[in-house]
Parts: C-alpha cells; structure tokens; sequence
C-alpha cells in the first residue's frame, strides 16, 4: 500500500482541515490558504508528481510560500524527478536528498540525532530508506536507525522542511503526525483538546460543553484533557466512547 493511503488514514481522525490540491491548484494561488503541504510516494508515480515536478513555476512557488512561513513534509521520494542538480526538487527546502549514485565518491556530513521537541512518541516506527543524505549539514536529524535517518527538520526562513523516509499507519505513527503537524505551526506545546494519551482521541462541543473521549485500543485506557475548564480524566474500556458534559467549577473564598 502506498505511503500517502497510509497517511490519509492517520489524517482522517486527527483534528485537522484536510485539503487535496494538484500543481494546477498551486498555480492558482491555492497556497496562501494551506499551513501545511504533504507529498508522499515514490519517484515516478502520481502519488509523489512524477514528471509534474519539472514544473519550475510550482517548485518556485512552493519555495516562496515555505520561505515566508509554510511547512512542506516530504515521504519516501518527495518532488523527485531526474534530471536537475537534486534528486529531489523540494531538497533546498528539505535539506535532504537521495543519492540515486552520482554522490558515491562524495562525503557525508556528520549528525548527532536528537529529539530535542519530543516529537517522536514511543512505540512510533519509521523505516529507513538507504543513500537518504544531507545537502548541506543545515536540517536536524532527530531520529535514525542503524545510521539512516528517519526523521529530520529544516528551518527554512520562516518556515520549515521536515522529512520521512516512510510512513505505514498504526497509533503511535498518527500521534508523531499530529505531532508534526502541530510543530510545524509553532503549536507543539499547546496541548488543549489533545489527549495525554495517543491510543484515544477526543472531540469537543463548545456550544453543549460535552466532551467525546474514544478508546481506539483493545486495552483499559485513562486519558487526561485539558480544557478550558481544568483537566478532565476520563477511563475507557476497550474500544470505549464517554460522553461527559464538562461543568464549570468556581472557587470560592470567604
């Protein structure tokens, strides 16, 4: 199954505004309304743009809406076609390539990964993808495995580039999603309708004040939210939906 299947499934229960948007879309200015692009697949195929992305116009459009505050997160192949200076075409705003064999003789830069923002959830995986590489030692490896990175991010002007190498659908790889997403708008640590725990997920009804709290898992689950009336802790059964209506509490003092 393709990566971005995998990433429509995870997207699908995430509180996020999904749009889907072509090169066409793009010329159109449809960019100015969209905080965060994906474009997930391998080379060649519709999933990643295969030959659309000879497109200078697209490519130049996209950079500029990165540099003034966009965030591009590219899986498995993004933007890449043959023929130019980068494999991938987005790799001056990802800070990584793929070396598809002109760089053999060529160094690599050097990293240390680290997770400084706690992005990466436990029990999230990632699959490496071989001869995945710095294009200048400027993105921020924050996970690898067995020496391939697996993660990074690029600040670019005041936006950003963040890279995967695969992603295959499971709890703890939607919660990194989520993750990343929200990092990307500078929201990673507002945490507000966002379950403490990533194996539920919530919904809330400001105008009734009623809260859903959903167990996606098979196991006894207790999830805290914060609210604008306090935290709320709820306990779910396996595969459990609570509907509780949140009361607001006063304090008082004599």
């Amino acid at each position: 199954m393709h990566d971005l299947i995998h990433v429509n499934e995870a997207l699908s229960g995430l509180p996020v505004d999904v749009q889907f948007i072509d090169f066409e879309d793009i010329r159109k200015g449809a960019l100015q309304h969209i905080d965060v692009v994906i474009n997930a697949g391998s080379a060649g195929s519709a999933w990643s743009g295969g030959a659309h992305w000879n497109d200078h116009q697209c490519v130049d459009l996209l950079t500029k809406w990165v540099y003034e505050g966009g965030t591009f997160i590219g899986i498995k192949q993004p933007s890449a076609v043959e023929g130019y200076d980068s494999f991938f075409r987005m790799a001056h705003v990802l800070g990584v390539d793929e070396d598809t064999g002109a760089r053999v003789v060529h160094g690599k830069w050097t990293y240390e990964a680290c997770d400084e923002h706690g992005l990466v959830p436990k029990g999230a995986s990632i699959l490496p993808k071989n001869n995945i590489y710095l294009t200048d030692g400027s993105a921020a490896v924050v996970s690898e495995t067995d020496g391939m990175i697996t993660l990074s991010t690029h600040d670019f002007g005041k936006g950003k580039g963040i890279y995967l190498p695969s992603f295959e659908f499971s709890w703890e790889n939607t919660r990194l999603l989520l993750n990343l997403i929200r990092y990307a708008g500078n929201e990673f640590h507002e945490s507000r309708y966002i379950t403490d725990n990533l194996y539920t997920e919530c919904a809330y009804y400001p105008e009734s004040k009623i809260l859903v709290v959903i167990n996606n898992s098979d196991q006894v689950q207790t999830a805290t939210i914060d609210t604008e009336y306090g935290k709320q802790t709820v306990e779910l059964d396996p595969y459990d939906t609570k509907i509780t209506e949140i009361a607001l509490t006063k304090s008082v003092s004599s």
